[in-house]
């Protein structure tokens, strides 16, 4: 993991890969509230490919078993998910 990121800065490298590695047609609805699935139009493969570069760009492991749709139902959920793994990860070594 490439140090320790704030709040700030995992939404904005969730906003960096939606815009710059998806190209998805509805970024103008992003915000900390935006429905991945609903407001921004991510199917589940996007939702993947977004998973795959959040690990690549911010070094992330995130084991499949913790791949669960309550927290990547908005933005916020997500990047909660995210803070909590680093947090996790910063206490495991």
């Amino acid at each position: 993991m490439k140090g320790t990121l704030t709040r700030e800065e995992i939404i904005t490298s969730i906003f960096e890969v939606m815009k710059n590695k998806l190209t998805l047609p509805m970024l103008s609805s992003f915000t900390e509230e935006a429905r991945l699935n609903e407001d921004l139009y991510m199917d589940s493969i996007m939702l993947l490919q977004l998973i795959l570069h959040l690990e690549l760009d911010l070094g992330f492991t995130i084991p499949d078993e913790m791949l669960v749709p309550k927290d990547f139902h908005t933005v916020s959920s997500l990047a909660d998910f995210l803070e909590q793994l680093q947090q996790n990860a910063v206490l495991e070594g």
